[in-house]
């Protein structure tokens, strides 16, 4: 059996290669010419192109059983705008009709559970009422959007399921992120509100269950554990033995810091630490249901007691190895 794999060398991705190939999968990485390959397992093929460029990914499909449409971009700030939209829809959109024109057997497109809606309190699945345009955030709309454009060329014949994973947190993740921040003691407050919070290596099998098990044009949420953030974070510092405390702070602290963060953005050019869209977000319960997956695909949920384990000993893992592996 012979996959594409857009987006292998980002944080879900290597996790997904690792996946495939345990499974006995012939796996092609598509990737940039920029992307670093470094800590890639072996066994794998690579094929350049950008999914940006319909020209530089002609063909990539030909031969392939199923593709794994992994490759996006994740930003919150307002200035990332155009480029999100630019990857998460017209992206999806020219792997998706080179799909189809290869006549593949499975497309598979990770899209986001932001794309499904924001809650507000009671956790929500796939047949929400999607909010993100009302509530103007620019991330969910762009998700959305992506795999509006996928699941419209199913009435053409692409074999298309989407996914829909939660907060991704796990092993093989990028340095930087918010897990490293708290192990770091460089993070020590929450805003209030919930998340669902799921393990990389649940989504990476969820990829390969909507393969096998998906129904052509559905949507199946990956998640894991809601829990609120100050209970998160805190989790995070006591399981990586951090000695922190983590503060509680009012949402409009969070406001004051992301209208800081977007100025900061407008300068530097790169994506806030804290955006104006997660701010609004604050106090919101952005909690969700993994059912369906569960009962169609035999989806499961590690405990959020072994994922938050799982993020300490990677983090303390990778950085006696030199640091963790990078993500593109």
């Amino acid at each position: 059996m012979k996959v594409l794999v857009t987006g292998g060398t980002g944080f879900l991705g290597r996790n997904l290669v690792h996946c495939l190939l345990e499974a006995g999968l012939e796996v092609t990485v598509l990737h940039r010419r920029t992307s670093s390959l470094d800590g890639l397992p072996p066994g794998l093929s690579f094929v350049e192109g950008d999914i940006t460029c319909q020209e530089s990914i002609r063909g990539v499909c030909d031969g392939m059983d199923w593709v794994f449409h992994v490759a996006g971009e994740v930003a919150w700030g307002k200035w990332h705008k155009q480029s999100m939209y630019r990857i998460n829809v017209e992206g999806a959109t020219n792997i998706a009709n080179e799909a189809l024109r290869s006549g593949v057997k499975r497309f598979i497109h990770t899209s986001s559970a932001a794309a499904v809606g924001l809650a507000e309190r009671d956790a929500i699945d796939e047949s929400f009422d999607f909010n993100g345009a009302e509530l103007q955030v620019e991330y969910a709309i762009a998700k959305r959007a992506g795999e509006d454009a996928v699941l419209a060329l199913v009435q053409q014949g692409l074999p298309a399921v989407v996914v829909n994973p939660t907060v991704i947190v796990g092993m093989r993740a990028d340095a930087g992120g918010f897990v490293e921040a708290v192990l770091q003691r460089k993070l020590f407050v929450a805003p209030p509100g919930g998340i669902n919070v799921c393990n990389v290596a649940d989504v990476a099998r969820g990829h390969l269950a909507a393969a096998e098990k998906g129904r052509i044009g559905e949507r199946y949420i990956l998640g894991g554990t809601n829990v609120s953030l100050h209970a998160f974070l805190q989790q995070l510092a006591d399981y990586g033995q951090t000695g922190l405390t983590i503060r509680r702070v009012p949402q409009s602290w969070a406001k004051l810091a992301a209208i800081l963060g977007e100025l900061g953005a407008m300068v530097t050019g790169k994506d806030p630490a804290f955006a104006w869209d997660l701010a609004k977000l604050c106090g919101r319960n952005v909690y969700y249901s993994s059912a369906k997956a569960e009962r169609e695909l035999g989806y499961t949920i590690t405990s959020l007691a072994e994922t938050v384990q799982a993020c300490v000993d990677w983090v303390k893992t990778s950085h006696r190895a030199g640091g963790n592996q990078p993500a593109v």
